[in-house]
């Protein structure tokens, strides 16, 4: 999931379209309909086809006007209320941190040549240190003062998609789910960061309307980001 792939490539089975065996299939199906209900509702759900991704030169050099859309359209996403409730109790919709955790320890039972080369940030530790505090941090990287949310899940500048200057929103929603908004934005600073380099983050988040992002969540789920990549 965090790599657009991994979770269900390693069997995990809480991302949407995972095998979710026989028993309950009617209302299983009937839970992911109301799910895409809400993706539609965000009104981000771009046409496929349509429009170019925000990593095309023109975009790339106007990255203030990029990077604000991108914030943007997250801060817009993640508001959008989860209705019924009854859909933060399915499961197979949810993304919690057992299941990144999960994730990133199939990953290491992986060979080497399967796995991205980590980044510099992170190639001073082996692979299984980093794994193990990951594992180790787990519980505090739970939210407590946010609630859960519809996260894009590939919130990527490669899938926002620009028709001229008009914002038509993300193309692939393959790996949407409900769960930490630190989730996407984790995933969303990762590729800004290594698009423009660190000295736009500050002001992604800040368009996000998170003038003071919890270090602590936010390094955890990108070590996350780092430790689920596959080749």
């Amino acid at each position: 999931m965090l790599d657009g792939r991994v979770c269900r490539d390693s069997g995990h089975t809480n991302a949407p379209n995972a095998y979710r065996g026989f028993c309950g299939v009617s209302s299983i199906q009937t839970a992911q309909g109301q799910f895409d209900a809400l993706k539609q509702a965000s009104k981000l759900v771009a046409p496929a086809g349509e429009g170019v991704a925000a990593t095309q030169p023109e975009y790339r050099f106007d990255a203030q006007r990029t990077i604000q859309a991108l914030a943007q359209s997250l801060s817009s996403l993640h508001q959008v209320a989860i209705e019924p409730n009854s859909l933060l109790k399915e499961s197979q919709l949810c993304l919690s941190v057992d299941d990144i955790v999960e994730t990133a320890l199939r990953a290491a039972a992986l060979e080497p040549e399967e796995l991205r080369d980590l980044s510099l940030a992170y190639r001073h530790m082996p692979r299984d240190r980093l794994t193990q505090i990951l594992q180790d941090g787990a519980p505090s990287s739970e939210p407590s003062s946010s609630k859960p949310v519809l996260l894009q899940g590939n919130p990527r500048l490669s899938n926002l998609r620009f028709v001229g200057h008009t914002l038509m929103g993300f193309e692939d929603w393959s790996e949407s789910v409900i769960g930490d908004p630190y989730f996407d934005l984790a995933l969303a600073a990762r590729d800004i960061l290594s698009t423009f380099g660190p000295q736009p983050i500050q002001a992604f988040f800040g368009e996000y309307g998170l003038q003071h992002p919890d270090p602590v969540r936010l390094d955890w789920y990108l070590l996350a980001a780092e430790l689920c990549a596959v080749s």
